[in-house]
């Protein structure tokens, strides 16, 4: 298999140090504005935070169960790689799980990121134990056999009006999930790297008996 040229991005760091928020803000500055999913897309835990890039899959609807269940699944969940987290857009439905336990335990044990989907997931104590970063809409108990399909996997998907290429950064903590086009994720990173650092430094001068307005006007941010 051949591996794809990532950007080259501290994940490490990233998860560590940055933010939804900032990285909103250098795409912000990037004139990207629309990255960010929408409510309430959130992680299992609060404290967790998501990094890695974009695993894509497309889903169908069925309303029967096929001969082969699992199919596409099973092909994407071989297929996932390290890094990675694996993107399941389902358009906000509301009546299955498309992520689970297992699915989690086969994705951390394949070195990936994480998961994400705009949908709903169950089995959600069991992935908390796992420790695995899954970010979603809700939860239900409904199984996914019968209800819906993955007929592709590493394919663009769409979530909100966000575009999610295969290989794009996604971030996620408990503000929100935000898609960093590959294209310009170095760039939109070490911006919000020094902004983060401007932010510090702002607090600390507001510690040390600046006001507001001095601060802002020596960091440049707020």
């Amino acid at each position: 298999m051949t591996h794809p040229v990532r950007p080259a991005v501290d994940l490490a760091r990233v998860r560590a140090e940055l933010t939804a928020a900032v990285l909103c803000d250098a795409l912000d500055d990037a004139g990207l504005r629309h990255q960010a999913l929408s409510p309430p897309v959130r992680p299992l835990e609060d404290d967790q935070a998501l990094a890695g890039w974009a695993f894509p899959v497309t889903i169908q609807r069925v309303y029967d169960t096929p001969a082969e269940p699992f199919r596409g699944l099973l092909a994407a969940l071989d297929a996932v790689g390290e890094d990675e987290v694996f993107v399941t857009p389902t358009a906000r439905a509301t009546d299955l799980a498309v992520w689970g336990e297992l699915l989690s335990s086969v994705s951390a044990g394949r070195g990936a990121a994480g998961a994400l989907t705009d949908g709903l997931i169950r089995d959600t104590r069991q992935v908390r134990e796992l420790g695995f970063p899954v970010f979603s809409a809700g939860t239900i108990p409904y199984d996914s056999k019968g209800r819906h399909e993955i007929v592709e996997h590493r394919v663009p998907c769409s979530i909100d009006g966000v575009r999610i290429e295969p290989g794009d950064l996604v971030f996620g903590d408990c503000d929100g999930v935000v898609v960093v086009p590959q294209t310009v994720a170095e760039e939109v990173v070490e911006d919000a790297f020094a902004k983060r650092a401007g932010e510090h430094r702002f607090q600390q001068a507001v510690r040390d008996g600046s006001t507001a307005t001095a601060a802002y006007q020596r960091f440049g941010v707020l």
